[in-house]
């Protein structure tokens, strides 16, 4: 089993749309996959047809086969779950005192359940974040083609690095650049800035900027599901299969 956070610096960047479309893409080369959503947003179970009125998920019911739910889409999830603000601060308080809190809550998971687990994650340096890079081998900083995401990743690598020194199981960092414009001069300017700076740590494609990717979730599924053949479900394709060879 191997566990993957996505991650960002900066909100707006398309990171759950793209957790939820790579785990689709996964499951759908027979990789059994659990998405474990850390974001309080809430709103990877909105890309997965759940139940809107449903509150259950993480923060009422934790890491464990019992609070596991299934999607249309071949996907298992744990949602965040819907609370108050009061229950966020307890939570959060909870993390902070429980740096290992992920990592526990997944080792009650069976072993032998999972090809991937993958987590998704709010912006910046949040105490979920620290719980996430706890628990990962690997991670994926979501950016945008533009000057406010390249800004962001120094300070991202830097936490990354703080959160997994000490883990000899942890295999790196990469960069995959999100809503790629077909035609941009600024965000080719910017593309061509993270090669010449990142190109060790750059996934080698870019997810395009495509319209049906809002409209899948308009329809509550992955835009896989809801155009294969469109340029975004094709770039998201090559990106599970470059998962799957940098796994091996």
């Amino acid at each position: 089993m191997q566990i993957i956070a996505l991650i960002s610096g900066k909100g707006g960047v398309g990171k759950t749309s793209i957790t939820v479309n790579l785990a689709t893409a996964l499951a759908q080369r027979r990789k059994r996959v659990l998405l474990i959503d850390l974001d309080p947003q809430n709103a990877q179970r909105l890309h997965l047809g759940m139940d809107p009125e449903e509150i259950a998920g993480l923060v009422r019911e934790g890491i464990s086969p019992e609070s596991i739910f299934d999607s249309p889409f071949g996907v298992k999830f744990i949602p965040f779950g819907r609370v108050n603000e009061s229950e966020l601060e307890d939570f959060e308080r909870e993390l902070k005192h429980y740096p290992e809190w992920v990592v526990d809550g997944i080792a009650t998971l069976d072993l032998n359940a999972f090809d991937y687990v993958i987590l998704d994650t709010p912006p910046g340096p949040t105490v979920f974040l620290q719980q996430a890079l706890t628990a990962a081998q690997r991670a994926m900083i979501v950016v945008l083609a533009d000057a406010a995401s390249y800004a962001t990743i120094p300070k991202m690598t830097s936490l990354v690095e703080q959160y997994t020194a000490e883990r000899s199981d942890f295999s790196g960092t990469h960069l995959l650049i999100n809503q790629m414009p077909t035609q941009s001069r600024l965000g080719h300017q910017v593309r061509s800035a993270l090669f010449a700076s990142y190109a060790e740590k750059l996934v080698p494609v870019a997810i395009h900027k495509d319209p049906r990717v809002s409209q899948a979730l308009a329809f509550e599924r992955p835009v896989l599901e809801y155009e294969p053949g469109c340029k975004a479900s094709l770039d998201i394709q090559y990106l599970a299969d470059w998962v799957l060879d940098s796994s091996s």
